[in-house]
């Protein structure tokens, strides 16, 4: 049986989706307002989806949103200043490890606390890492591969 990040951590495609639309969003800044059927185009998405993630993000104070006809969302902070581990924590909640087995399996009590120390450490490294991943890395990263592409 293979154990994949998400099953551990519980990321979601939606969080990754996040990520593209922050990044998206900040490269369309100096335009001002976006609106969610944009953003839904770039990521090819529904817009209801883009929606339930623009609201989620506006929620955490990541994005700012304006109703209205003209109305549409912007980066509430500079990239420099948020985080990949706000973008998924607004989404998905709180990373943290869960041991994907029961805790009442009387045959792996022994080794359960070594699983724990070890899923805790992973979940530190793994949320250092996102913490330490701003938003201008994720946009600037894009503009690399935009670059080597061409």
């Amino acid at each position: 049986m293979t154990i994949s990040i998400e099953d551990i951590m519980k990321l979601t495609k939606s969080s990754a989706h996040a990520a593209m639309a922050m990044t998206y969003l900040a490269r369309q800044s100096e335009l001002g307002l976006v609106q969610a059927r944009q953003v839904a185009a770039q990521l090819g998405i529904p817009t209801d989806s883009a929606l339930k993630i623009l609201q989620a993000l506006a929620r955490h104070d990541l994005i700012r949103s304006q109703l209205g006809r003209a109305g549409g969302y912007q980066l509430e902070s500079q990239p420099d200043d948020i985080s990949l581990l706000q973008i998924v924590e607004a989404i998905d909640g709180p990373i943290h490890a869960q041991i994907p087995l029961h805790d009442t399996c009387e045959q792996l009590t022994g080794c359960m606390g070594i699983l724990k120390i070890a899923f805790e450490e992973t979940t530190r490294i793994i949320r250092a890492e996102l913490n330490r991943t701003t938003l201008s890395c994720l946009v600037n990263e894009h503009h690399h591969q935009a670059l080597q592409a061409s």
